[in-house]
Formats: C-alpha cells, structure tokens, sequence
C-alpha cells in the first residue's frame, strides 16, 4: 500500500466514519491533493486555499445541514492552532469542535515521521535514517523505501509476514521450522538482507544452519538493547561487541519486550539471556556499573535493581525505590524463586516503613483520650501490627536477608518499634490512671453472657464457639474480611483479662465468668478460680460448659471438627459446640520461626469449619479469644525491664504480681481496678513493650493493644443454604510442563478459567476468585500438606488465598517443606469447601545435595 493510500483509507477516511466532520490543518500542504480526492457523494470537500470567506460561508451552509449519511472534510492550509487563545480566534474551531482533526498535535502518532512508520512498518530503521536527514520527503521518497525487498522463504518457513514478526519467529523457531529451513538454501541471502536493512547486522558466522545464525542474531539483539537502555558508556573491555544501528533501536526494544512477555517463550528468553550474560562475562565486567537504564535485558541487571532499591530505602528515598519495584520486582526474572523471595522483603519494607511514618503523623491527634487511641487503633494502627508480622515473615523466608540487606532489617524493626512505643506510652498511662479493662469496651468476662448465653435460652438455636489462643486483633480483622465473603459476619472488639495468658484468658471466656471467675496466687503460681475452684486446664474449663448446658453440649478440637466425616455430624440435639484450638500460640511459643505459616493454616481451618457448620444447620458462631500477642523482633542491647525489687511474682515476663515496691518505668493497678476477683494485692508492669527477660521474640501477658485488646466475630449462617456449584477451573503449570523443582521456592503459574465458557456462559462473566495454592502428598487420612503459597503479591500473608483475575495468569511461589522429598501434587483449592479447581499438577522433587 503507498503512502497515500494509507493516509487516505487508514486516517482520512476512518476519522470521518468516526466524526461525520473532518478539518485537515496543513501548513506545509502535504495533505492537500489527498484532502481534494477525499470528495464523493458522500462526502463534501472545502478548500479553504480557494478562496477564505467564500469556502467558509459554504462550510457553514453544509455543516449546517449535514445528516448522518453524510461528510464534510475541511482543508486548511494553516498550522492547527495550540494555545487556547489561537483556537479562540481561529474561524473553523467550529468543525473542529463538531468533529475531528487532522494532523491533531495533541494526538500521539498524527507526526509525519509516525504515519510513515504505520503505513510502513517492515521499513521503519530505513524511514527513521531518511528522516535524520530529511523531516520532509515527499511520498514518492517513502514510497521508494524498500521498493520490491521481501523475503519470500523466510515469510513461508516462518508463516509471518513483516521485518519484526519475521525477526521475532526466526529467534524462536521450533523444530519444525527448523527443518523447513533446513530444506531449503535461498533463505540464507534473505535473512542476510533482512537482518542488515533493519538491524544492521553483518553475520560475522560463515555457518548457514539455523543453529548458528540465531545465537548470533540473539546475542546481536540482547546486547544491543541493553547497550541503548545504559545511561553510561559501555565498559571497554565489551566495545568490540556489535550492537544494531541507532535507527534500529525502536524494533530492537520491541524484539525484547515481546520475548519477555510472550509466556511461551519466556523459559526460552531466560535461557538464551542467561547464556550471553555469562559468555561476555557481563555480571563481572559490569560490575561497577550503576546507571542501567529502565530495562530487564540480563539477569545480573535485575540484581542490580534490587541493591538500587536497597540503597534507596537506607536513603529514605522510598519513591525511588517504589520506582524501582515497579519496573522490576515482577520482571521475566521474577520466575526465579531466589528473586522473588528478595523482592518480595524489599516491598513488605518499603510498606511497613511508609506505614509506620504515616501513622506516626497521625498519632499525635489520638492520643488525648483512651477512646480515641483505641479507636484508631481498630482503624489504623492495627495496620503496622499487620506488616510487621508479613515483614518478619519475609524475613524469614529470604536465607540471606541479612547479606542482602545490611542494615534494611534492622531500620525497619527499629521504625516499627518505635511506633508502637509511642503509642504503648500513653496507653499504659490512661490504664494506670482509670483502671482496667477500660469501660469503652466490652470485657472477655462479659461476652458470653452478652452474646451468647441469650441465644441458648431460646432452645431454638444451634451456636459454635469457636475459642482460638492467641488470635490478636490484627489476625481477626484479616480473618473476618475472608468470611464476610460467604457469610453474614460482623467484627468487634473486647479486652483480655490481666494477666493475659492461656489459662486466666481461656477462663474468661467461660459462662458466668464476669461474676464467677477469679485469680489467684498459690504457692507462686497464677490460678484461674470459678466458684473457688481451678479451672486452669481444658478439661476443668469444658466441664462448666459441660455443668451449665449438659446433653446440649458438645466440646472437641477444632481440627477434629475438620476431619468430620458427612456420615458423622454433629448430632442434631446439640445447641452449643465448642470448638477450641491452641495452634498459634503453641507454634509461637515453641517454634516462632514457623509460626506465621501456621496462622495460614489455622485461619484456612476456621473458614473451612463455619462452612461445615453451616452445612450442618448451626444459626449463630462466634470466634474469641484468649489474648494477642507482642512479635518483639526489634531487640536492642540491655533490652529489658527490670524489677522493682525481688517481692513480686513475675508471670509471663510481662507482669507483676503481689505488692512491693515500684518505679516510675511501671504502671501499678490495684486489686480493685481489674474488673476481676482477685486476692492480688496489686498488679504492675512496664509501661514500655520491654518484658523482663532479655531475647524474647514472642510474648503475652501484660498490658498493651497488641496483647490485651481482642477480636469477636459474630457469625450469622443461614439455614439450608446451597452452595453455588463449582463455575471455575485453575489451570496450572509450572516452567512450561517440568516435572521436577530444583528449589524449595517453586514458582507456580495459576490461571483463572470458566468451566462454562465454552458450552453456555462467557468467560467476562467470571469474577475474582480466592483459591488456596497447596502441594500435597498421600490421600484420605494420609494426605499431607508439604507445600503452601508464600505471602507476596497475590497471596494474602495471613490466610494464605490466592485471588485471581479471569484469564490473567499469574505466579505465585510454592514455599516447600524442607523436610519432604519425592513426588507431590499441587492443588487450587476452594478455601471455604475444600474442593479442588482443576486438574492437579503432579511434579517431583530434585533438590541439588
């Protein structure tokens, strides 16, 4: 097609069929004869170069009268005006206004020099040379360009016509192609010629095989974009190395971007880019290199965007490093588990960070009144509590967090630890002087006789209790935003009962505790009394329930409930079930490293056991619990508290206990101030978040938001309630079909599909989807978990889903456990029925010894 068809047809022609009106402002009256031939009988042309007011009043006079069949195409010989005081003066704003304009110099590609790159893209290095010489050749020069040049058995071989498809196919060729060209030899002078008209690549190889000519052309490319992208020159020792012609960098960055995007070549892309950069040695020879560009051309350059990001952190530079995580933390490198790993710590930093600094900001105008710094507590400072946990958990994940990133964990531990003691100060300060639990909110030892005892007086409700340890406030907002998702569900807040830990916490959510519970020292140990009488161990505890509530109750561990079969319910004469777990805080307690993959796990159990119960016909559950918890990763030198003096019983490292002497570093409440029986003379403790031993990570006990202030979650499930079926299948893969991992860090692709949108539905009628990513060992009783998603950008850190777009693929990375080896199946998982979405994908461990 010339030039001017193209002009006439692609532009002309489709802006009318657009807009009915067409004003073509042309200065140098390039578009003038093209503009006169546009007339038709469809289609009026103006001239205004004829003659101004005549053309201008018939102008009018059609404009005027123009119906929807009809055109009008306005020609000006001027320069289109820019400023809005020129559009203000010019005549024929008028049909601009009524329709379109051409060329419109507000509009991207309307440049001579851009038309000409669409009218002819297989010519675009040789219009862009022309154009450095001349901003003005005429359509006979354009038309000349490349004038009878194709290549007619590479388009056959490669079933592509165009310089760059033919570029792109001929890097990626298959087996197929392969031997098409292997079969035939006039190939070897078009690809000559085709490489050198829009590269300006001379083949240094004297081989003709497919083989050779494409390591070269790849090592032309690759190198060749990355020497455009550098902001700096190229390190001497690689100036020999030949890199395309300037003109030729537009179709050189396109090569490179449709090979790291298209996923079917992606494997391909990082194998052939790992190649090159070790055959010219570049992860050494660029070594000092630090203005790279914006580029992901080789892998050593994606580590080098990482120490970028680093060093802006340090900096405080947080918008160069959002900048950076940008462009790079998902690049083709991230399908290297390594990568994400560490991308994934430099984000979950930069959050918290910013979190931290914006929080600090708005403290200030919360810390007049308890009310308020507990309301904002529940808004926004719960937040910090959030991605500190996700942050450590990142830490955790990256081996070598601290090589990576010196002085990063530290400074963000510091940051968050001096938040929360800014606002832990005035908490304990308002604590000591008004008492404890504050009145604002309702009291563990008030919530089952509030909420729950009302309902059982009817005899017409079925209620689970569900009483989980140690599910701070933080988790259960995150747990409550996944099942409002199913379910009617309502988040509030109640305060633990001091001293905050397992047995008193446990006891305080007991029937009757606000006027039956107590706590007591004996023999120098805190005891949770009912009636006079220990209710510290489960079993003590289940038998009030047991006393109260008799035949109508039932009691049994939350994961036992799991496993329940749909033969075995639980029996229809029930009215209140209690279901308890103590997984968090054993896991913390023993094993804190691994206890954040534990709250996934549990917090999937609980969504997983309300569908059960709905299924079988339960109105009402609520989820409590015993206390929060403080994740004291920010330790310093001498980072403790010290003891008044030896007379008082320290429980917990977090709390006094008796009577003694006490300094101005604790906060001091009498038995009359707990809003709990007690013999206790007083209860004291730091004001700071310090316990009082050194080297703790994790802890409850004493007094704080995170440890003292608790969620409740109300849950109303409807009766008969029928599950839609399943609409959605999960494909998965992982690098193109392997079947072995190498690492522990298996990066997985997951898509979103329709089941029926080939048979009666429309895949845009699917919508996001949760689903958990899990590998999986054994089956029936024997069935193992040995493999879970690590939190990151499509994974929610505390309950461990995976959303999905519809038809959008993404990657997540299955974090292994490091004690299984052998062959395993990777699942999408439904969270709330367990069901599997799609067929599972069967891989195989191959860990390097």
């Amino acid at each position: 097609m010339s030039i001017e068809q193209y002009i006439k047809t692609d532009i002309l022609q489709s802006r009318l069929s657009d807009n009915s009106v067409l004003i073509v402002y042309d200065g140098e009256r390039r578009y003038h004869q093209l503009a006169k031939e546009m007339a038709s009988e469809n289609c009026d042309v103006i001239d205004v170069s004829e003659g101004s007011l005549a053309t201008r009043l018939e102008a009018i006079n059609i404009l005027s009268k123009i119906k929807s069949t009809k055109q009008l195409l306005v020609y000006v010989p001027k320069y289109a005006p820019i400023e809005d005081e020129d559009k203000q003066k010019d005549p024929f704003a008028l049909y601009a206004a009524a329709g379109g304009i051409f060329p419109d110099p507000e509009r991207s590609g309307d440049k001579y020099i851009d038309i000409c790159l669409k009218a002819k893209p297989d010519q675009s290095t040789a219009i862009r040379e022309l154009f450095e010489k001349n901003n003005n050749p005429s359509f006979d020069v354009i038309n000349a360009i490349g004038g009878g040049v194709n290549w007619p058995t590479l388009q056959a071989a490669l079933n592509t016509e165009g310089a760059a498809n033919l570029l792109f196919k001929f890097m990626t060729a298959n087996k197929a192609v392969q031997n098409k060209l292997a079969a035939e030899t006039s190939w070897y002078n078009e690809v000559q010629s085709l490489f050198s008209s829009t590269l300006g690549l001379s083949l240094r190889t004297k081989q003709s095989s497919w083989t050779a000519i494409s390591d070269e052309l790849w090592r032309f490319v690759l190198f060749s974009e990355f020497a455009f992208d550098l902001n700096e020159p190229i390190p001497s020792s690689l100036s020999d190395v030949p890199i395309a012609k300037a003109s030729a960098q537009p179709i050189v960055e396109e090569l490179g971007d449709s090979l790291r995007k298209h996923t079917d070549y992606q494997n391909l892309y990082i194998e052939r880019a790992t190649g090159i950069e070790q055959e010219l040695n570049l992860n050494s020879v660029c070594a000092n290199i630090t203005k790279l560009g914006h580029r992901d051309t080789f892998p050593f350059e994606e580590k080098c965007y990482l120490k970028q990001a680093i060093t802006a952190l340090l900096n405080d530079e947080g918008h160069i490093t959002r900048q950076i995580v940008a462009e790079h933390s998902n690049s083709v490198w991230s399908s290297n588990s390594d990568s994400q790993v560490n991308w994934e710590l430099v984000k979950s930093s930069q959050r918290l960070l910013e979190t931290c600094e914006d929080l600090a900001r708005e403290l200030p105008n919360f810390i007049k009144k308890l009310s308020d710094l507990i309301e904002f507590y529940q808004s926004s400072l719960r937040r910090a509590d959030q991605l500190h946990r996700e942050f450590e958990q990142a830490v955790n994940d990256c081996p070598e967090a601290d090589n990576l990133m010196p002085g990063v964990v530290d400074l963000v531990r510091k940051n968050y630890r001096k938040l929360v003691e800014s606002v832990q100060l005035p908490f304990t300060h308002f604590v000591n002087e008004s008492g404890w639990p504050p009145a604002e909110v309702l009291a563990n030892t008030q919530l089952f006789d509030s909420k729950v005892a009302p309902l059982l007086k009817s005899g017409t409700n079925r209620i689970a209790y569900l009483m989980i340890d140690a599910l701070r406030y933080e988790l259960g907002f995150e747990l409550n935003k996944q099942i409002k998702e199913d379910v009617d569900s309502q988040l509030s807040v109640a305060f633990s009962t001091l001293p905050s830990i397992t047995p008193v916490g446990m006891a305080s959510l007991l029937p009757g505790a606000h006027t039956n519970l107590s706590v007591s020292l004996d023999d120098g140990k805190t005891k949770a009394l009912y009636n006079g009488k220990p209710v510290g161990s489960v079993e003590q505890r289940m038998g009030v329930f047991k006393t109260l509530y008799g035949d109508r109750f039932i009691e049994m561990p939350l994961k036992d409930f799991i496993k329940l079969t749909k033969t075995k319910p639980v029996a229809s004469t029930i009215d209140l079930l209690v279901l308890r777990s103590t997984e968090i805080d054993s896991f913390f307690e023993n094993h804190p490293e691994d206890a954040p993959a534990m709250m996934q796990r549990e917090l999937k159990q609980i969504r997983q056991a309300v569908n059960k119960l709905q299924e079988q016909g339960f109105q009402k559950v609520f989820i409590v619990t015993d206390h929060g918890f403080y994740m004291n990763n920010a330790q310093e030198a001498g980072d403790k508290v010290v003891s008044p003096d030896s007379n008082w019983k320290i429980e917990h490292q977090r709390i006094l206990l008796g009577s003694g002497n006490i300094d101005d570093h604790h906060y001091c409440l009498s038995s009359d101030k707990l809003g709990i029986n007690s013999d206790i003379k007083m209860f004291a403790g730091p004001r700071s978040l310090a316990p009082y031993r050194k080297g703790m990570l994790y802890y409850h006990g004493g007094l704080s938001l995170q440890e003292c202030l608790v969620p409740v979650i109300e849950i109303t499930l409807k009766p008969n309630a029928v599950r839609a079926g399943q609409t959605a299948s999960v494909i998965l893969d992982y690098k193109k079909g392997a079947t072995r991992i190498t690492t522990r860090f298996a990066v997985i692709e997951l898509k979103l599909e329709s089941l029926s949108a080939d048979l009666f539905g429309d895949s845009d009628d699917l919508e996001a989807t949760e689903v958990l990513l899990e590998a999986h060992t054994g089956t029936g009783k024997n069935l193992k978990v040995v493999g879970e998603a690590r939190p990151g950008e499509h994974v929610n850190a505390a309950t461990g889903t995976v959303t999905l777009e519809p038809n959008k693929t993404i990657k997540v990375t299955l974090k292994m456990d490091p004690e299984f080896e052998g062959k395993f199946k990777v699942k999408a998982i439904d969270p709330v029925t367990s069901t599997t979405l799609g067929d599972a994908l069967e891989l195989e461990t191959d860990y390097a010894v």
